[in-house]
C-alpha cells in the first residue's frame, strides 16, 4: 500500500520518471506476494488474506498521507523498508532450510536478489541526488 500511495501523491519535477518506478515496484510486489501465497497453499499453509492479519503481522510501518513528503523522503522511506523486508527475507530462507523446503528456498532466494537489486536501485539514486544537493550548497 506505501508504493501506492506514494505513485499517488507523489508530486514535483521527479513525478515521470518516479510515478512509473513506484508502478513498476508495486506491480513486482504483487507478483511475490500472490507467489508466497501460492507456495503456502500448496505446502498446506493459510497465508494471511485479511487485512487485520497483514496489521497485526507487520513488520513495516505505515503513516497516514497528510503532509507531502519530497521524492528523497520517499525513497529513503523505501529504503529502510526494503532493509527491514531484506532481513526477514534472510530469515526466511534460513528456516526454510531447516525444513528441507528447496522450492521455498529458492522462491525466497529470487526474491531477495530483487530485493538486493531495488535497494541497490534506490540507494544509488538517493547518492546522486544528496551530491547535486550539496554541490548547490557550497
Amino acid at each position: 500500500m506505501k508504493l501506492h500511495q506514494f505513485h499517488w501523491y507523489l508530486k514535483g519535477p521527479e513525478f515521470f520518471l518516479l510515478h512509473e518506478k513506484f508502478n513498476k515496484l508495486y506491480e513486482e510486489a504483487n507478483e511475490y506476494y500472490d507467489a508466497f501465497g501460492e507456495r503456502l497453499v500448496a505446502v498446506g499453509e493459510k497465508p494471511y488474506s485479511i487485512l487485520g492479519e497483514h496489521l497485526e503481522h507487520a513488520f513495516i510501518s505505515e503513516e497516514s498521507y497528510t503532509e507531502p513528503l519530497s521524492s528523497r523522503d520517499m525513497l529513503g522511506i523505501l529504503v529502510n523498508d526494503y532493509r527491514i523486508i531484506w532481513d526477514v527475507t534472510v530469515k526466511a530462507i534460513h528456516l526454510a532450510a531447516k525444513e528441507k523446503e528447496d522450492v521455498t528456498v529458492d522462491m525466497l532466494t529470487g526474491y531477495k536478489a530483487s530485493l538486493d537489486n531495488n535497494i541497490w536501485m534506490l540507494q544509488a539514486y538517493l547518492r546522486k541526488a544528496a551530491l547535486e544537493v550539496e554541490e548547490d550548497e557550497e
